[in-house]
C-alpha cells in the first residue's frame, strides 16, 4: 500500500560532521524501503563523507553543489557552518535537483541536519505537499515538521522543546526510536564479568583524532598491568588519520577494524567502550555496554552527562574543547579503568544499566509505521 509514498531523505557526513547522521539514516531508509516505499537521499559530498556507503546499499544518491564547509561561515543556527552554504540556496537546489526525478504521489521528506531550520522545512514541505520528518535532539532552532524523532533522553520533551516546534508536532521522544541496525537484532547482550577487552569506536571519521589519542593512553596503561587487556579499535574507511591509527595498532598488538560490519558481535565480546556521546550511544547501550565517555564535539556534552546520570557511562570530558587540559582526561580516563578492573561488580551493574535504557525498545519498530501514516 506505500508504493505511492516517496521518501526524500536529506542528510550530510564528513570530517567535519561525521558519519552517524547518515548510517542512522540509512537504517531508517531500509526500513521504509522494506515498506515498499521509494528511496532518494539527497547530500553534499562533503570532504570526509560516506556517500559510497548509501550507494552500496543499493539507494540513489542525489548530490547537491558544495563549497568548503570548513570555511564556510553561517549564523543562523549554532551548526550553520556544517551546510557548506547557505539554507536558502539548500533548500532551492534541493527542489532543482528533483526536477527530473519522478516522486510518487505522496512525499515524506526526512531531514537529519543541525543546520537546516523551518525555513528549510517550510521550503520543500510548501513546494512538495510534504509530510516532514525531522530527527534532532538538540533543540537550539525552530524546527517545522509533522514528526519529531528525538532519540535522546529527555527528562521533560516539553520544556525542551517548547518554543522550537508547533503544537500539533508529533513528538516521539526516546531511545526506543533509534533506528538501530538490523544486526542488532540478533546479537544478544552480555553481562561483562572482568575487564579483560575494550571497544574503542569514535565514529567513523574523528577530525580531532580522539582514537589515536585514547589509543596511546591504553597502550602505556596496559604496560602496567600483570594481566593482559586486549583492545578493538574501530574506525571508518575514510577516517583522516588511517594509517597512523593502523601503525600505531600494529606497533602495540591492537586489532583495527576498518568500516567493520560486525559492530554488535565486537560490542557483544567487549567488556568496555571507549567512545563519544553521539549515536552509536544507542547501540552501546542495547549490547549492555558500559562506556566511558570522551565528547568529541560540545553537542554531545549533554547526552553524555546524562548516560552517567543513568549509571550507564562515566564522562571524562569533552576532548573538542579541553585540549589544553588533555592531562586531566588522561588522569580520569586512567582512574575509571584502574576502578573499572578492580571492581567487576561496578562493571556489571553499569552494564545492567545501559541495558535498561533500551528496555522499552522494539525491533520490529513499530514507529516506522506511525511516520508514514
Amino acid at each position: 500500500m506505500n508504493n505511492s509514498i516517496t521518501a526524500l531523505v536529506r542528510v550530510d557526513s564528513g570530517e567535519h560532521i561525521g558519519t552517524g547522521h547518515v548510517m542512522r539514516c540509512l537504517t531508517l531508509a531500509k526500513l521504509l524501503r522494506a515498506r515498499g516505499i521509494s528511496i532518494y537521499f539527497i547530500s553534499k559530498p562533503h570532504k570526509g563523507h560516506c556517500l559510497d556507503e548509501i550507494r552500496r546499499a543499493d539507494f540513489k544518491v542525489i548530490e547537491l553543489p558544495t563549497s568548503n564547509a570548513q570555511e564556510y561561515a553561517g549564523n543562523w543556527c549554532p551548526h550553520a557552518h556544517w551546510l557548506g552554504g547557505t539554507e536558502s540556496n539548500d533548500a532551492r537546489e534541493s527542489l532543482a535537483a528533483l526536477h527530473h526525478t519522478t516522486l510518487n504521489e505522496r512525499v515524506i521528506v526526512v531531514v537529519d541536519h543541525f543546520s537546516l531550520t523551518s525555513q528549510w522545512h517550510i521550503a520543500l514541505k510548501e513546494a512538495l505537499n510534504a509530510k516532514v520528518v525531522v530527527i534532532d535532539g538538540l533543540a537550539d532552532r525552530t524546527l517545522k515538521c509533522d514528526v519529531l524523532i528525538d532519540p535522546n533522553l529527555v527528562l521533560d520533551a516539553q520544556k525542551k522543546w517548547d518554543g522550537k516546534i508547533q503544537n500539533n508536532t508529533k513528538l516521539m521522544i526516546g531511545p526506543q526510536y533509534f533506528p538501530l541496525r538490523e544486526e542488532f537484532a540478533f546479537s544478544p547482550p552480555t553481562l561483562p564479568q572482568a575487564l579483560k577487552r575494550i571497544f574503542v569506536c569514535f565514529g567513523g571519521t574523528d577530525k580531532d583524532n580522539a582514537t589515536l589519542f585514547i589509543c596511546e593512553l591504553l597502550a602505556k596503561w596496559c604496560t602496567s598491568l600483570n594481566e593482559p587487556v586486549s583492545v578493538d579499535v574501530i574506525i571508518g574507511e575514510h577516517h583522516p588519520f588511517k594509517p597512523l591509527i593502523h601503525a600505531f595498532c600494529t606497533q602495540h598488538g591492537f586489532k583495527l577494524h576498518v568500516q567493520a560490519s560486525n559492530i554488535s558481535s565486537l560490542m557483544a565480546q567487549a567488556d568496555l567502550a571507549i567512545g563519544g556521546g553521539g549515536t552509536m550511544s544507542w547501540e552501546r547501550c542495547k549490547m549492555a555496554l558500559p562506556t566511558l565517555v570522551l565528547a568529541i564535539a560540545q553537542n554531545q556534552v549533554a547526552q553524555a552527562i546524562a548516560l552517567e546520570e543513568k549509571g550507564a557511562a562515566v564522562y571524562v570530558g569533552d576532548y573538542s574543547t579541553e585540549s589544553k587540559r588533555l592531562e586531566k582526561i588522561q588522569q580520569r580516563v586512567v582512574n575509571v579503568l584502574e576502578n573499572l578492573r578492580c571492581s567487576p561488580d561496578t562493571l556489571k551493574t553499569m552494564s545492567q544499566s545501559a541495558l535498561s535504557i533500551m528496555e522499552a525498545y522494539n525491533h520490529n519498530q513499530p514507529w516506522v509505521d506511525e511516520i508514514i501514516k
